[in-house]
């Protein structure tokens, strides 16, 4: 199954919601419906036009791989993935860039993880609202 990351930018000088990150078990479009119907914001909202989006999507193959990056997981140039080992071994635990296990990642207090089982009929109805700044092209 599909997974999206919600990674939030700090675009306009802070966090926008209870969470850096969410990852929602569901292709990108329905994804951002999903999330828009959670906590009443589009996702693609613009609020601050020199600082850019409010927050980066991403779509990804599993859970594992959208939170590799931030869990501090080597990346494998060759294969083009994310492996589960630290991507600095000898990184103190606890320390700025010490591998997360993905258990010990999910149950952060900034992160939200919405799998598929727990999205209702009711979180995937409705289209995106426009919502602060609109670019025009």
């Amino acid at each position: 199954m599909t997974w999206t990351q919600f990674w939030d930018m700090s675009s306009g000088g802070g966090q926008k919601l209870s969470f850096k990150h969410c990852f929602i078990e569901a292709p990108e479009d329905e994804a951002k419906i999903v999330f828009q119907n959670r906590w009443g914001r589009n996702p693609d909202r613009v609020t601050c036009t020199c600082c850019g989006p409010d927050y980066a999507v991403h779509e990804y193959g599993s859970l594992e791989q959208a939170t590799a990056y931030h869990r501090r997981c080597a990346f494998d140039g060759t294969l083009d993935v994310w492996i589960e080992e630290p991507e600095r071994p000898n990184a103190e635990p606890g320390s700025w860039g010490a591998y997360s296990t993905l258990d010990a990642f999910v149950a952060r207090e900034n992160i939200e993880v919405i799998r598929a089982s727990d999205i209702t009929e009711g979180d995937r109805l409705g289209a995106l609202r426009e919502e602060g700044f609109v670019w025009q092209g």
